[in-house]
């Protein structure tokens, strides 16, 4: 009885079947690692942003391209189409092409 029982379980293991669901289990969590990463480094690159932006002298210290610059990203941010609800890739698309727009704000402290 006992033998019957290791071979059936042998036979489950080999299944392509079983080692489709088990790759789909892989995915599964690459994709939650996957995201989760790619989450934290959009927040992180949002974090810098907004601290150069602190960085910034008060408006009046700022040259003329100082501020055409930051009313530039303003505008853009305040022009974003989202529909997060929607939970699309080109939602996610359009999120990170915004901050690597911010970038120079970075890079130009």
């Amino acid at each position: 009885m006992k033998k019957k029982k290791e071979r059936e379980e042998k036979k489950h293991e080999t299944s392509p079947v079983r080692h489709l669901q088990l790759e789909l289990q892989k995915l599964r969590r690459e994709l939650r690692t996957t995201a989760r990463v790619y989450t934290q480094r959009l927040e992180h690159e949002l974090v810098a942003a907004t601290d150069a932006l602190a960085r910034y002298a008060p408006a009046e210290k700022l040259t003329r391209e100082q501020l055409h610059r930051v009313r530039d990203f303003a505008i853009m941010m305040r022009q974003r189409r989202l529909r997060p609800d929607k939970g699309r890739r080109k939602d996610l698309r359009r999120i990170d092409s915004l901050i690597s727009d911010l970038r120079p704000l970075i890079d130009n402290e």
